[in-house]
């Protein structure tokens, strides 16, 4: 029994976060979902979380709006660009998607260099 509970609790401390920096509705939703790290952030405070969420290892995945992204600073977005871990992922927030966005097999081909899309 006590081996039980060691392995659980080795399996939750090498398990990544994610986090959610997105517009009310949006964050609300993955709040529903069980991501316990959402913020409701816009302009430099999200653009300030989004960069304090880069530098912490404990996070796998950053999920922002794509007007969040496409509002940041560009020094900002080549961090994004250049890093591989944590992965940042933009969505559509709920006014919809902009056309010129990133697809998600685009984001994971250049973090991870394999295309999803080849078989």
């Amino acid at each position: 029994m006590n081996f039980q509970v060691k392995v659980d609790l080795m399996e939750n401390e090498n398990k990544e976060k994610i986090a959610v920096i997105a517009d009310s509705a949006t964050a609300t939703g993955f709040r529903l979902s069980g991501v316990e790290n959402t913020f409701v952030l816009s302009g430099t405070e999200a653009e300030d979380k989004l960069s304090q969420l880069l530098q912490d290892p404990s996070f796998g995945i950053i999920i922002v709006t794509e007007r969040l992204v496409e509002n940041c600073d560009w020094r900002l977005k080549k961090r994004i660009e250049a890093t591989a871990k944590p992965v940042v992922v933009a969505i559509p927030d709920s006014a919809g998607p902009i056309e010129q966005s990133e697809s998600l097999a685009k984001l994971i081909k250049r973090a991870l260099g394999v295309d999803l899309t080849k078989k």
